[in-house]
């Protein structure tokens, strides 16, 4: 069961770890950690595990 702030307390981690992960640059988003774009850094990048974690 959860709560109006449980929900917002999980919805600002998952805006904070967006943040700490991606960078807009005028190419789109890429990560931080790889340097990838955003549709093909999944398959060899951690950072994507993590934020597959907080989803």
């Amino acid at each position: 069961m959860s709560t109006p702030d449980t929900d917002k307390k999980i919805a600002n981690l998952q805006r904070a770890m967006y943040y700490l992960i991606w960078k807009r640059t005028g190419f789109g988003e890429h990560c931080l950690h790889c340097g990838h774009a955003y549709p093909g850094h999944e398959k060899n990048c951690k950072a994507a595990e993590v934020e597959a974690l907080i989803r």
